[in-house]
């Protein structure tokens, strides 16, 4: 297997170094001996890193740890970026770290200290994808114009493209979060297990996640947003009971009465009849 060393890429007094590619060449298993970030401009293909395969396409951005098996496979003429990066510039603490990326959250970004570096590729959409292409745009010119000053400006955009890439891999707390994404799409078969693996987490670790920020069990939260969009079909549709247990989600009549009761204290027949209830003066 291949290893790239640092020493064939990286200057003394610089250690970061940007390379554009354009490229349809299959790349095999290899490691660094430095951190790398590809960003995808254009195309599609498979990046897999440490055992995983990820699906890339333009947005997507991936980050390969010192020394992390890796390999590309293209499906059409690709466009990308390099961001070879040596820990050793980041922070004396991060030189032949076999976890760089975990201790760099742990030193230069201490907001970031209970990322878990579980994933290793996330995808930048919309404005935010604008942003990221921008600030690496920003990023080739001072490298390959080095100016005076560069390496300041390079060490202050790499610290902003870095905390754009941990925000990203937060667990969604914002106007787009899981719990949204569990009501909107109660209806489908939701699990721990599908929704960690959507969002590049192992389940054990999503599921403290989820209930340290939601006050409950994904599997209760799943329940629970069903029995809701339930009783709001009750109240707003002429639907069947069967009808609308089978819109959201549930298969069998047994447990979808008894979890309905459960929250709401009442069948849904009982829960219906009281919504309809006009008032007496």
């Amino acid at each position: 297997m291949k290893v790239y060393a640092k020493d064939k890429f990286f200057s003394d007094n610089i250690g970061i170094k940007l390379m554009p590619h354009r490229d349809d060449r299959d790349e095999p298993e290899h490691l660094h001996e430095f951190i790398e970030m590809v960003y995808i401009v254009s195309g599609s293909g498979v990046h897999g890193v440490g055992g995983r395969e990820y699906r890339v396409e333009r947005g997507s951005l991936l980050f390969i740890n010192y020394r992390q098996i890796h390999y590309f496979r293209m499906d059409e003429l690709m466009e990308y970026i390099d961001i070879l990066i040596d820990p050793k510039w980041i922070s004396e603490k991060l030189i032949d770290s076999e976890n760089a990326f975990e201790l760099l959250t742990l030193t230069a970004f201490s907001d970031f200290q209970s990322l878990e570096m579980g994933r290793s590729m996330i995808r930048f959409e919309g404005a935010a994808r604008s942003r990221i292409e921008r600030l690496l745009e920003m990023m080739r010119a001072e490298y390959e114009n080095k100016e005076k000053g560069y390496e300041s400006v390079l060490k202050a955009q790499l610290n902003i493209l870095l905390t754009l890439v941990f925000r990203k891999m937060l667990p969604m707390v914002g106007n787009l979060d899981f719990a949204e994404y569990i009501k909107e799409h109660c209806d489908e078969k939701l699990t721990l297990e599908s929704l960690a693996k959507d969002c590049f987490y192992n389940p054990s670790y999503f599921s403290r996640f989820f209930k340290e920020h939601y006050g409950m069990t994904v599997t209760e939260y799943i329940s629970k947003s069903r029995i809701e969009k339930a009783s709001e079909l009750l109240e707003d549709t002429t639907l069947s009971i069967g009808e609308i247990m089978e819109q959201v989600g549930y298969s069998g009549k047994t447990a979808f009465y008894k979890r309905f009761a459960e929250i709401k204290g009442m069948t849904p027949q009982q829960y219906r009849k009281s919504k309809n209830q006009v008032p007496t003066r």
